[in-house]
């Protein structure tokens, strides 16, 4: 047992970045295709996604040898679809890279520049509409929870709540659809 820390639990492992997204005729784009190339790079980065991880420990989980691991990790990480998000030390005490997903989710789109910021723009729409969504879906269910226990509520639990979500969810799906049928009028 070691006296230093071996734990990756205060590895930050969200991707709060902005999203970025590589058009098919951008300089970056063929690096980060190339290091996604190999069925090895992309088995080792879902492993990453499923938990952080350091080369030995992804080394217990895919049955790739280390050498292999620390070519494909190098190669994502120059690219940036991964990144160094913490260290932990060994039982020997080894200090090791704790490696989690870039900060900035990737995508990769074909079409023209005005396009590719449509989408991005259509993208962070979406994503903005929807954390409002949960957000008062969530008030709307704790506002109901506070009336059905209240003395002058009916003491039946309703769930309107559910209703407003699903409501919204389809708010948004038009929302969608219409951006994107507006995208291909275009």
């Amino acid at each position: 047992m070691s006296l230093l820390p071996s734990s990756n639990d205060d590895v930050d492992a969200q991707q709060e970045g902005e999203l970025r997204v590589f058009g098919v005729d951008d300089d970056e784009t063929s690096e980060v295709l190339d290091a996604l190339g190999s069925d090895t790079a992309r088995t080792i980065l879902s492993s990453i996604y499923s938990e952080p991880a350091t080369p030995s420990e992804l080394q217990e989980r895919t049955g790739f040898s280390l050498q292999t691991i620390s070519y494909h990790l190098s190669n994502l990480e120059d690219t940036g679809v991964v990144r160094v998000a913490g260290t932990e030390y060994s039982e020997k005490g080894r200090e090791m890279n704790v490696y989690a997903p870039a900060d900035e989710p990737i995508a990769v789109f074909v079409g023209t520049e005005d396009r590719k910021n449509s989408l991005v723009e259509l993208v962070k729409r979406v994503l903005s509409s929807f954390t409002v969504l949960v957000l008062s879906t969530g008030y709307v269910f704790f506002r109901t929870a506070e009336l059905s226990a209240s003395p002058s509520g009916s003491g039946v639990f309703t769930a309107p709540f559910a209703m407003f979500f699903l409501g919204g969810l389809l708010v948004l799906y038009v929302f969608i659809a219409w951006g994107v049928w507006d995208e291909i009028r275009s």
